[in-house]
C-alpha cells in the first residue's frame, strides 16, 4: 500500500464542519443542562430557608469578599426550597437522562445519529423555555420538566459518537473529538456568568432569562445541523473524493449499514467495563462541581450569584483549553510512536484523574481564603481535561463500529452519578451546610477519583476489541489494526 494512500485530506473539509457544528451542540446540551445550577440561587428565598437552621447549624462559615449583590435579586426569590428539595431538583435531569443511554446508542448505531442529536437538543431546547412556567405551577412541575429534559437530551451523546465513529479518522480521533466535546464545557463558561448576570437583571424577568435566551438560541442552531450535517461521508453530497476516501480509509467505514449488536460480547468485555467504571467514578466529581458547587461558594464562601457564574466558568475554561492540548499532544505522541495507545490512554487519564483528586482535600482545609480556594476549583476541574484523551476517547479506540452503543452504556453508567451525587450532597448539608459538610462531599470526590485511576490502569487496554470485528463481507481489505496505522502513516 503505498504512502500517498495514507496521506490525510489537506484543508478545511466537512469533518471539521461537522466538528464545528457538534461543539455548538455540546455548547447548547450544557448551557441547557447546567442554566439552573446558578438561576436556582436566585430563584430561592434565601432568607426563609435559612430560618430553619438552628444557631450552630447557620451558614455563618467565612466574611462576605466584596459587595453582596444578593438584594437585588431577592424580589424574585420566590420558592422555600430547602437543600433536600434542591438536590431533588438538580439530580432531577439525570433520572430521564440516564435512562435513554443505551437505548440512544442502539438506536443511533441501528439508525443513524444525525436525526437524535439534531431532535434531542431542539425537544430540550423548547423544554428549556418552558421551565419558567413549570417552576410557578410547583416544585413536582419543575421535576417533571427536567426529567424530561433529560430523557431527551440523553439520546444525544450516544449519537454524536456513533458519528464520530464515522466521521473521525484515527490519527485526527483524539484532537477532533476533543474539540467538539470541549463545546460541552465551553457552554459552561458562557453560560454560567452570564445565567449569573441574567439573574439579578432585570432582563426578561430576571431569573426565567436564562431559559428563554439559552433555548432560543438552541433552537436556531438545529437547524443549521439539520441542513448541513449528513450521516456519514459517503452520504455527503458536497465532500471532496480525496477526504471522503481518506476517512472510508481511516475509520473502516464506507457506508452506513445496520450490523447485530454483540451486546453479550460488549457486556463481558473487561476493557468495557474499565471505561464505564472510570467514567461513573469521574463524573460524580463532575457533577458535583457542576450542580452543587455555585451553593458551597455562594453559602460557605459569600460569593454572590455573579461570582458563582464567573467562578464557574474559569475552570470549564480551563478545562477545554487542557483538553485541547491533551488531544494534540495524545495524536502526536501516537502518531510518532512515542508511546503505544494502550500507555497513552492510561498516562493521560491518570494524569487528569490523580491531579484532580489531590486538590480536593485542601479546598476545605483552606478555609475563607478565597484566591486558595479559587486556584484549587480551577487546577482541580481543568486537570481533569486531559481524561478527555484519556479513557472517554478510549471507546473508539476499542469499539468503534459500536461506538453509539459503547457511549449509551458508558454514559448511562456515568449519569447514574449525576443522579445520585447532587441529592446525596442536599441530603449531606440538609439544614446543616457547614464547611465540615462540605468536606466530607470533597473526600468522597477525591476517593472516587484515585478509584477511577486503578480501575483503568488495570483494566484498559489500547486496541480493537474482537468484539468490534465484522464480518468479512463487510470490512474494508486494507483495514489495519490502529497501532499498524499509526506505522503506516509515519509519513
Amino acid at each position: 500500500m503505498s504512502k500517498t494512500e495514507h496521506q490525510p485530506s489537506k484543508g478545511y473539509g466537512a469533518r471539521h464542519t461537522f466538528t464545528i457544528l457538534s461543539f455548538i451542540g455540546y455548547f447548547h446540551l450544557y448551557a441547557l443542562r447546567f442554566n439552573i445550577s446558578i438561576a436556582i440561587v436566585a430563584m430561592v428565598n434565601q432568607t426563609a430557608n435559612h430560618q430553619n437552621q438552628n444557631a450552630t447549624q447557620k451558614i455563618s462559615e467565612c466574611p462576605d469578599p466584596g459587595i453582596n449583590k444578593t438584594t437585588k435579586y431577592s424580589d424574585q426569590a420566590a420558592y422555600d426550597w430547602d437543600e433536600a428539595t434542591q438536590g431533588l431538583i438538580l439530580s432531577s435531569f439525570f433520572y430521564g437522562y440516564a435512562l435513554t443511554q443505551i437505548p440512544g446508542g442502539f438506536l443511533a448505531d441501528k439508525f443513524g445519529g444525525k436525526r437524535l442529536f439534531g431532535y434531542g437538543i431542539l425537544i430540550t431546547a423548547v423544554l428549556s423555555l418552558l421551565t419558567p412556567l413549570a417552576a410557578e405551577a410547583g416544585t413536582w412541575a419543575v421535576v417533571v420538566v427536567r426529567i424530561m429534559m433529560g430523557l431527551a437530551e440523553g439520546v444525544t451523546i450516544p449519537a454524536i459518537s456513533s458519528m464520530q465513529g464515522k466521521w473521525l479518522p484515527r490519527l485526527e480521533r483524539a484532537f477532533l473529538s476533543n474539540i467538539a466535546n470541549a463545546g460541552a464545557h465551553f457552554g459552561n463558561v458562557i453560560c454560567l456568568p452570564v445565567a449569573g448576570y441574567l439573574s439579578y437583571s432585570n432582563v426578561l424577568g430576571g431569573w426565567p432569562s436564562g431559559f428563554y435566551i439559552f433555548g432560543g438560541v438552541a433552537i436556531l442552531w438545529f437547524f443549521f445541523w439539520h441542513f448541513l450535517i449528513y450521516e456519514t461521508p459517503a452520504e455527503h453530497t458536497r465532500i471532496s473524493k480525496d477526504e471522503r476516501d481518506y476517512i472510508q480509509r481511516t475509520t473502516g467505514v464506507r457506508y452506513h449499514k445496520s450490523y447485530p449488536t454483540p451486546w453479550k460480547a460488549i457486556l463481558k468485555s473487561p476493557a468495557m467495563w474499565a471505561i464505564t467504571l472510570t467514567a461513573f467514578l469521574q463524573t460524580w466529581g463532575i457533577y458535583v462541581t457542576h450542580t452543587t458547587l455555585p451553593r458551597y461558594m455562594h453559602n460557605i464562601q459569600k460569593f454572590d450569584i455573579a461570582q458563582d457564574g464567573l467562578l464557574m466558568a474559569i475552570p470549564n475554561l480551563a478545562n477545554v483549553l487542557i483538553g485541547l492540548v491533551g488531544g494534540w499532544l495524545a495524536d502526536i505522541l501516537r502518531r510518532k510512536h512515542i508511546f503505544s495507545t494502550n500507555v497513552v490512554r492510561k498516562l493521560f487519564s491518570s494524569v487528569g484523574l490523580l491531579s484532580a483528586a489531590l486538590c480536593l482535600p485542601f479546598i476545605t482545609l483552606a478555609g475563607c481564603d478565597h484566591l486558595v480556594v479559587v486556584t484549587l476549583i480551577v487546577v482541580s476541574f481543568g486537570m481533569l481535561g486531559f481524561s478527555g484523551s484519556g479513557f472517554w476517547v478510549n471507546m473508539f479506540d476499542i469499539g468503534f463500529n459500536f461506538s453509539g452503543v459503547a457511549m449509551g452504556l458508558v454514559n448511562f453508567a456515568s449519569n447514574v452519578a449525576g443522579v445520585i451525587s447532587p441529592y446525596f450532597v442536599g441530603v449531606l448539608t440538609n439544614n446543616n451546610e457547614t464547611m465540615n459538610q462540605w468536606m466530607i462531599v470533597f473526600y468522597v470526590s477525591m476517593g472516587f477519583y484515585v478509584a477511577g485511576t486503578v480501575v483503568f490502569l488495570v483494566f484498559g487496554q489500547g486496541t480493537e476489541a474482537e468484539w468490534n470485528r465484522l464480518p468479512d463481507e463487510h470490512r474494508e481489505i486494507n483495514v489495519q489494526s490502529p497501532e499498524t496505522t499509526n506505522t503506516e502513516c509515519s509519513c
